[in-house]
């Protein structure tokens, strides 16, 4: 029965490290495209190829329906797409409540492409990082005689705390974006599930933490 276990126990970290293997030189293939994607592009003049947008929203809504008042609402707060002002208007008349919104004219040339590709190599560089601890975990798994075994404890906890790093870096990575798009860099959200996904890491490494000191102590007294 124990045998079996340490066997089924290898057999995962056998398949998790292979798979953790292609998935990162997949994304090193990616990054590698992407960085020189990034300096093809800088090396062309950023006005070589342009585009400008402008862009136009309009909706209705039944106002009898949800029991709207007559009236124009505003809209609190400054409104910018690309660091170009966007002008929102929402009134209630006639029966109908209509949104409205238009920008001026958006700009874009191939700096904004380049910033684009920055941001997506960091965030990705950042999943490589935690995935080689998930890789060093899955090695773990692979050797071990036992999943309470010392280093299976602390691989584990070694990519839980890696993936602290990598959600700041999304997150951040996030905030430039969404700089991008309004013209005013803010902390980018966080993502619940890889918090969520962090802590039930750190609440296995206590388990099997635990489990070592049992273990430990069965032996000692046997």
């Amino acid at each position: 029965m124990e045998n079996s276990i340490k066997r089924k126990i290898n057999i995962f970290g056998k398949v998790g490290k292979i798979i953790t293997t292609v998935i990162i030189v997949l994304l090193l293939v990616a990054e590698g495209a992407m960085l020189a994607g990034t300096i093809a592009l800088a090396i062309i003049p950023h006005d070589a190829v342009t585009a400008d947008v402008e862009a136009k929203a309009n909706v209705k809504i039944d106002a009898d329906y949800f029991n709207m008042k007559d009236g124009e609402i505003k809209i609190p707060g400054r409104v910018t797409v690309f660091g170009t002002k966007l002008d929102p208007r929402f009134e209630v008349k006639n029966g109908t409540a209509e949104f409205n919104a238009e920008t001026g004219n958006l700009h874009f040339d191939l700096a904004d492409v380049i910033k684009l590709l920055v941001v997506g190599m960091v965030k990705l560089a950042a999943v490589i990082v935690a995935l080689y601890f998930f890789k060093a975990l899955m090695k773990a798994f692979r050797c071990c005689d036992s999943p309470f075994d010392d280093n299976v404890i602390k691989k584990m906890r070694a990519f839980a705390i890696a993936l602290i790093p990598t959600m700041v870096v999304s997150s951040t990575a996030n905030g430039v974006l969404g700089g991008l798009f309004t013209g005013k860099f803010s902390f980018g959200s966080v993502e619940l599930l890889p918090v969520a996904f962090a802590f039930i890491i750190f609440v296995l490494t206590a388990i099997f933490r635990y489990g070592t000191m049992l273990q430990k102590e069965h032996d000692e007294t046997v």
